[in-house]
């Protein structure tokens, strides 16, 4: 666990059942962990619910008997496992009556978290867009609940006829199945969520369709984590970024598949978007899905971003403003890598390829380049295995970063 990134982790998940107990994973106790973020400073509540466990939130939250034992059982098992609050994840309700009784289940929950401990929190999931949400009387719950975290994802998937991105940062006005920044508006703006209680929600998993092209007719559309995803951008597989969805994707060469997904860069868009608007940070779904090799290459991403702000461990020199460099991607890779990054103006840059040694191995980019955002690929054929570092100099900003080399 990256806490010196994380600041709260939700545990999922436990569920209620209709007489309002409570059901949990066989291996979900995991006192290591609780222990372990405590150490750290940090948080860990309970989440309740997820896809295919929220089955019995409906009858539990419409009786009244029910509702009141799981009250006292929620709060018991808080207090027993020594949790810092509880996420709900009520996935979804579907009725007016399903409505209010959601609200009145988070509020006696609030209600007796503060009696027995004020410091508790309540969380919980929201949705982008009316279809789920408008089951959620979103107004009367962000009087209760600490923090909504908005699930911007999920916008195409096996519901769709067409490939379409995961969860893009905007979308284009041809395609209505919606984005990231139009769930945020949605939720502040349509149902009045004030934007210091929404995270914006990032997978670290993708979605594989059947599909030739962006936007193309397609099938299939299963879930894929990034884990997965990565080693492909060294194979046969070409990387697109869609600069109007600030994500990006992959195609193989016999165009037949398409990959959408998020990575380091389209990270650190969604991190500044949530910092320039507002919000109260960022969600991760799900934790452990970018690991490779001994890197959390996405989890890092998001650390890096956050950090201008947040206070985390800034990077050196850092300090000269509309200056970034990205982390490379894939990483690990074999045998190409992408190296971005951001300009606050024209200037000569330069970028170096160093070994584990410190001896230069490759200088990829010595000229003058337009401000923006850019990225270029290192083809590392030819060298060997390991660690390698890549530094960019430009108008007196310096940064380096590693990455690896796995062949």
């Amino acid at each position: 666990m990256r806490f010196d990134i994380l600041t709260h982790l939700n545990h999922a998940f436990a569920w209620p059942l209709a007489d309002g107990s409570i059901a949990g994973y066989s291996n979900l106790d995991h006192p290591e962990l609780i222990q372990a973020t405590h150490n750290a400073g940090r948080k860990i509540l309970i989440s309740l619910g997820g896809f295919g466990q929220s089955q019995y939130f409906s009858p539990m939250a419409a009786d009244a008997v029910a509702r009141a034992n799981f009250v006292k059982n929620i709060v018991n098992y808080v207090e027993l496992h020594e949790y810092d609050g509880a996420d709900f994840d009520w996935e979804f309700p579907q009725t007016a009556a399903d409505r209010a009784n959601l609200t009145t289940l988070v509020k006696e929950v609030r209600e007796a978290f503060d009696n027995e401990n004020p410091d508790w929190l309540v969380t919980m999931v929201a949705v982008a867009t009316d279809f789920n949400g408008q089951w959620h009387n979103y107004a009367a719950l962000a009087v209760y609940v600490d923090w909504f975290n908005l699930m911007a994802y999920d916008f195409h998937g096996i519901w769709t006829n067409h490939a379409g991105h995961n969860a893009p940062l905007y979308s284009p006005p041809t395609d209505f199945d919606g984005s990231g920044h139009q769930g945020v508006q949605y939720l502040n703006i349509n149902r009045r969520i004030p934007k210091e209680q929404i995270h914006l929600g990032l997978p670290f998993y993708g979605r594989e369709f059947n599909a030739s092209r962006l936007y193309g007719p397609s099938t299939g559309g299963g879930e894929v984590v990034y884990s997965s995803i990565a080693p492909r951008q060294s194979s046969s597989w070409d990387y697109f970024w869609d600069e109007v969805s600030k994500v990006p994707y992959l195609l193989d060469a016999h165009r037949t598949k398409f990959v959408t997904f998020d990575d380091s860069l389209s990270l650190s868009f969604k991190c500044e978007y949530a910092k320039a608007n507002g919000l109260a940070g960022v969600m991760i779904w799900a934790l452990g899905q970018d690991i490779l090799a001994d890197t959390q290459s996405l989890v890092e991403a998001v650390g890096r971003a956050m950090a201008k702000t947040t206070g985390v461990a800034a990077e050196k020199n850092q300090n000269v403003e509309g200056f970034e460099l990205f982390g490379n991607y894939p990483n690990p890779f074999n045998a190409s890598t992408t190296i971005a990054f951001q300009l606050g103006q024209e200037v000569p840059v330069k970028v170096f390829i160093y070994d584990l040694h410190g001896n230069l191995v490759a200088v990829i980019k010595n000229d003058v380049v337009s401000s923006g955002r850019h990225a270029m690929t290192w083809d590392a054929t030819g060298f060997a295995s390991g660690i390698y570092f890549y530094k960019l100099e430009a108008a007196g900003f310096r940064d380096m970063k590693k990455m690896i080399l796995a062949k």
